[in-house]
């Protein structure tokens, strides 16, 4: 008995020495998960949108809720597909959410014109209840000077509602282009003409601006726009141009972003990780159309963060 009556006061003494310890700030609590909503199609086949974001947000420590926008057999890229648009369901689904809260919020893909009412409703109903909520928008509207072959103009013009709401947004320049209504003159962008183009998405009502796929001479790079400065990022570029590189480069973003980090760093994190996961790919001799190999580099994707 005298035994049991002493273990209790260790026990006590302890537990009342840890919590001052935290009051006095000799401990840190355990930061929780992050949580992000993630609101994208589901393709079967080709690296790319909820396939790739689930993963890579999930190694990278955040909890993902994925909301599917519409699901396809394989993505646009590849001449046959199936296509199931979700817009009927999203509003259900998103009464579903009403009480959750979210840390970020990343949209990418948008299988309908009345999906973009649907999820700025989303956007302003959990920034109202949780002001210290982010929306990272992926504004999926095309590549290489094209729209996507399920993208209208009305989709692309009803884009720039959702633009107004971002705090961050990450067009690569034909969606830049879309968006701001400039002629698309290539991939291969100097620094003024950058600069002027995410001058002119900021004034589309976004907080920062990422232009994601800059070439400039043998290097591949990201602009980042915010508080009226803009920085450059730039790797080594690859010969092949691979299906999906948006999506990761947008997940991992988004990761390190709701992880702490600041949107430069981000972005840089980003952009090396797509980097490395081009070049394993062309190692691979996997077929462009299949997307980025970047399975097997999870692991150290955590390492990228702090």
């Amino acid at each position: 008995m005298m035994q049991s009556l002493a273990f209790l006061r260790k026990m006590c003494y302890n537990y009342t020495q840890f919590i001052l310890m935290l009051r006095q700030g000799g401990l840190q609590p355990m930061r929780t998960v992050p949580r992000v909503a993630c609101i994208n199609d589901l393709s079967g086949f080709g690296r790319c949108s909820l396939t790739t974001a689930l993963p890579v947000l999930s190694v990278m420590g955040v909890q993902v809720c994925p909301a599917p926008t519409a699901v396809l057999s394989m993505h646009t890229g590849f001449p046959q597909y199936t296509f199931l648009d979700l817009t009927d369901s999203l509003p259900d689904y998103f009464d579903s959410w009403a009480r959750l809260n979210f840390d970020w919020i990343y949209s990418g893909f948008l299988g309908s014109l009345g999906q973009i009412d649907i999820v700025k409703r989303f956007f302003r109903a959990q920034k109202a209840k949780n002001p210290h909520c982010r929306i990272l928008l992926d504004p999926v509207m095309g590549d290489e000077g094209r729209r996507y072959s399920t993208y209208t103009l009305e989709l692309c013009d009803a884009m720039r509602e959702l633009v107004a709401e971002a705090d961050v947004i990450t067009p690569n320049i034909t969606e830049a282009c879309l968006l701001t209504g400039s002629l698309y003159c290539g991939e291969c962008l100097h620094d003024a003409e950058a600069v002027k183009l995410a001058g002119e998405l900021m004034q589309l009502g976004c907080r920062a601006a990422v232009i994601t796929g800059i070439v400039q001479e043998n290097c591949i790079g990201n602009l980042t726009y915010i508080g009226g400065k803009a920085q450059y990022s730039a790797v080594h570029r690859t010969e092949c141009l691979f299906s999906g590189t948006g999506d990761l480069f947008a997940s991992v973003l988004c990761g390190a972003l709701a992880r702490g980090e600041q949107l430069a760093d981000a972005v840089a994190i980003a952009g090396r990780f797509v980097s490395e996961a081009t070049q394993y790919t062309l190692r691979m001799n996997t077929p462009a159309e299949e997307g980025v190999v970047f399975e097997p580099l999870l692991a150290g994707l955590g390492g990228y963060v702090k």
